[in-house]
């Protein structure tokens, strides 16, 4: 992947970073710490959780970075790391049974924006807060597969890898999460 473009790809920069430049490892987070923002998010509904576990997914990786043998595989490698941390406390928090905070905040990144048209940019806002509402509602097992398909673009064997579960069982979760989000997101269509 090369958002930029005329700059290095996330490949280039991997093996840079792994050689020790921290420089290239910087561009790689300012490449991807967005998009595990809203995994994260997606995942827990709380931004201050979602800000702690995209900071820790960031640690981890310049500390495992070492250990990623397919500098290709490096889009798919922090979304692993990203959701399975956001899965670990959404599962910690139901068991708490805390409520999550409330969407208001969340922003579609810039970056990933469908248009600089600030009412269709306020638009896709408010359908994603009401997206999140809605993945709230979800176990979090289901939301962490649903936000991988369908937010991060994963294949449902990359779904069932991240997770450590069987092929079926993540294409069974993103079936009964994608219901679940039909159902409740009737009016946005």
């Amino acid at each position: 992947m090369n958002p930029d473009p005329g700059g290095p790809t996330d490949r280039v920069l991997v093996l840079r970073a792994q050689d020790g430049d921290a420089a290239a490892f910087d561009r790689l987070i300012d490449r991807h710490q967005g998009r595990l923002f809203r995994i994260a998010y997606l995942v827990l509904g709380d931004r201050q959780d979602s800000e702690d576990v995209v900071q820790e997914t960031l640690i981890a990786a310049w500390e495992r970075l070492h250990l990623l043998s397919d500098p290709d595989a490096v889009r798919a490698w922090l979304s692993q790391i990203c959701s399975r941390r956001a899965t670990d406390i959404a599962r910690r928090n139901a068991r708490r049974a805390t409520d999550a905070h409330s969407p208001d905040n969340l922003q579609w990144h810039p970056d990933s924006a469908p248009a600089a048209d600030p009412a269709r940019r306020s638009e896709v806002n408010l359908q994603l807060q009401a997206l999140a509402r809605v993945l709230a509602t979800m176990e979090p097992d289901l939301r962490s597969c649903w936000t991988l398909r369908e937010i991060d673009g994963m294949s449902y064997r990359e779904v069932a890898h991240a997770l450590d579960v069987t092929e079926s069982t993540a294409r069974g979760r993103i079936s009964r999460a994608r219901t679940h989000v039909i159902d409740r997101m009737k009016e946005w269509r």
